[in-house]
């Protein structure tokens, strides 16, 4: 995809939401709190291409990296978006978002989680099994988004075609 003055542009804002979502989080069941900013990050890699998806979901894990000191989060936010917006090349959004997911940034949390910090197995899985249900519907949300109010034809409109008579 070729950059533009509207992507960079969308990369930008939609990585500034996804920081201003990485800071809200909603109370869950035993004190476990849920946050959504994957919209962004999954957004960002389905609208505006694979780059805008890395930059987007880097930048949007910079706050829960730092807050759990913890940079591995700013490498896996950034392979979802990356990986979402080149599954999305051949998927539905959701089904992107969700493969993005399953194969790249799931796998990636389980590893660094217990062999980079050493968190037991059993605590990983409860993490990625919530992790999971948050991803899933962040990813229902981003097919909204894209499909029913067609957000990348707003974002990144496709170029007119004008046929001069003579």
């Amino acid at each position: 995809m070729k950059f533009s003055s509207r992507l960079v542009a969308f990369t930008s804002v939609i990585s500034a939401l996804t920081v201003a979502l990485s800071a809200l989080a909603i109370p869950f069941m035993l004190g476990v709190r849920i946050h959504f900013f994957q919209v962004g990050v999954m957004l960002a890699g389905v609208v505006g291409g694979p780059f805008s998806g890395l930059v987007t979901g880097a930048i949007g894990g910079v706050y829960v990296a730092w807050l759990r000191s913890d940079p591995t989060i700013v490498v896996g936010n950034g392979l979802l978006g990356l990986f979402a917006g080149i599954f999305a090349r051949r998927m539905r959004p959701a089904l992107a978002g969700v493969a993005a997911w399953a194969l790249i940034q799931a796998p990636w949390i389980y590893l660094t989680g217990t062999f980079i910090f050493g968190v037991p197995a059993v605590v990983m899985q409860l993490v990625l099994t919530l992790l999971t249900i948050e991803d899933v519907a962040c990813a229902l949300v981003v097919d909204l988004l894209v499909t029913h109010f067609n957000v990348r034809e707003l974002v990144l409109p496709k170029p007119r075609v004008t046929i001069q008579v003579p």
